[in-house]
């Protein structure tokens, strides 16, 4: 019998156990900044693989810090909002190395067609455009 209970359970809520093709395509950018010691950068680079191995990396960066003993990690990451928890899970794992003096992480806005245009653009309709004086 609770077996029977736990086929209708799992049938009943499939589509939120498994990860459908509409997550994918609804994937939000993220960038992941970690400040560590610049002598552990190789360390956590390695476990930063691990972790993001089933996400789609887009960006990975590594440039000196204000402190000149520190390296910024950058990693900007698609996923859909089911494996942000993941996400956090990485962060919060991040976080617990000893040589990681910060994390952070963020959503990327993405550029809507408005954002695209340009701020200025001359008029075709009577010719020239006119500068005023201040």
């Amino acid at each position: 019998m609770p077996f029977i209970k736990l086929h209708a359970f799992f049938k009943k809520h499939r589509s939120s156990f498994t990860a459908s093709q509409e997550d994918h395509g609804s994937a939000l950018p993220y960038r992941i900044v970690t400040t560590c010691r610049s002598s552990e950068v190789a360390h956590l680079e390695n476990l930063m693989r691990k972790l993001l191995a089933n996400y789609d990396v887009t960006h990975q960066a590594n440039e000196p810090a204000v402190q000149t003993n520190l390296t910024a990690i950058t990693v900007e990451v698609k996923c859909s909002v089911r494996e942000r928890a993941g996400l956090v899970q990485l962060v919060t794992r991040l976080a617990q190395e000893i040589s990681v003096r910060s994390v952070r992480w963020e959503s990327i806005p993405q550029r809507s067609a408005r954002a695209a245009k340009p701020a200025y653009e001359p008029s075709t309709r009577g010719g020239s455009p006119t500068i005023q004086p201040a």
